[in-house]
């Protein structure tokens, strides 16, 4: 492989990894080298022949994470396998193991200091050991709800607080995040969901750590609230029609207060059906900032992008555990 290539080792190809190895195959400067899944109908398929690569055959896919890690010109490791850290942990550690530097879509991992700091600790030390760098990251969390509103303060003097209202319409999105959102599910079915900790989005509350340590504030409360949006109409889905009264998605918001001063307000509505999808911006300070992205930014797509545009960044990055406020802008990569 020429040295100018950088070889990118896929671990996990569900919808999302399938969408980052679909713009690494089209992306100059990168190449696919290495392929893991566990799903038996992946096992021994072509990469580039699930991705429709214009460029020839890919790596063969693999059960055998170990084997795909050691494929010859491995670079980097885009990993895309579960929200969970404490669950994907060994993956990491596996692929810190082998000295290569990892971007993972692993929500928990895109600020774990708070949360989980036994476990980031455990993480950091590894990758410093090997001199490798491991970035979690994704379009939220990791950008528009905590990296976009961090770099927007710097045309501020000053903030003293941070707003930012994301609404996306699920019915544009894939059929596992519809389902993760509820859609379809009776309003008691969301609840008991939700009060067994297997519905909702997960990132808020690290995207709310991410933005206050970048600010240097201590916060002193961090709340989360998860109600459901109910269909007024039948609404069609992927999963089929929803009627009246029954769920079509989520309303979360994350408040990051200090001393009972609020500072950081998150609200995700993510629904089938919503209208006027946006990203909306808001720094209170000197002076005030307000940006608003029209149609907001299409989750799937600028996930995949954002991973991508990444793995430079942490190909000879600095060795640890990082976040995104601690990286260069990612962007489109040219070899």
């Amino acid at each position: 492989m020429p040295q100018n290539l950088i070889g990118v080792v896929h671990y996990g190809l569900g919808p999302i990894g399938i969408e980052v190895a679909r713009l690494v195959g089209a992306r100059a400067g990168l190449r696919s080298v290495g392929a893991a899944d566990i799903r038996p109908e992946l096992i021994g398929a072509d990469l580039g022949a699930l991705v429709e690569a214009g460029e020839g055959p890919g790596p063969v896919v693999v059960t055998d994470a170990a084997a795909a890690l050691a494929a010859p010109g491995a670079s980097v490791v885009a990993h895309c396998t579960g929200s969970s850290l404490e669950r994907v942990l060994p993956q990491l550690l596996e692929c810190v193991a082998a000295g290569l530097p990892v971007v993972s879509t692993c929500e928990e991992l895109s600020f774990p200091w708070d949360e989980s700091p036994e476990l980031a600790a455990r993480l950091d030390d590894a990758a410093r050991d090997r001199g490798v760098c491991v970035l979690g990251t994704g379009v939220n969390p990791g950008f528009a709800m905590d990296y976009l509103p961090v770099v927007l303060s710097g045309a501020s003097r000053s903030v003293e607080h941070v707003s930012v209202h994301r609404v996306q319409d699920a019915g544009r999105r894939r059929i596992p995040l519809q389902k993760k959102v509820g859609a379809g599910l009776t309003v008691d079915e969301f609840g008991e969901r939700v009060r067994g900790g297997s519905l909702g989005h997960v990132g808020l509350p690290q995207s709310a750590e991410m933005i206050a340590s970048a600010f240097g504030w201590e916060l002193t409360e961090v709340r989360e609230m998860i109600e459901p949006v109910v269909a007024e109409r039948t609404t069609p889905s992927g999963l089929g029609e929803i009627e009246p009264g029954r769920v079509t998605g989520i309303h979360q918001v994350v408040a990051g207060s200090i001393d009972g001063r609020e500072v950081i307000s998150l609200t995700l509505h993510m629904a089938v059906g919503l209208d006027e999808p946006r990203d909306e911006i808001q720094l209170t300070g000197d002076p005030d900032i307000a940006t608003v992205i029209p149609g907001g930014l299409h989750g799937d797509v600028a996930t995949a992008a954002v991973v991508v545009n990444a793995l430079p960044l942490v190909v000879g990055g600095r060795p640890g555990l990082r976040v995104m406020t601690e990286m260069a802008p990612p962007r489109p990569f040219v070899g």
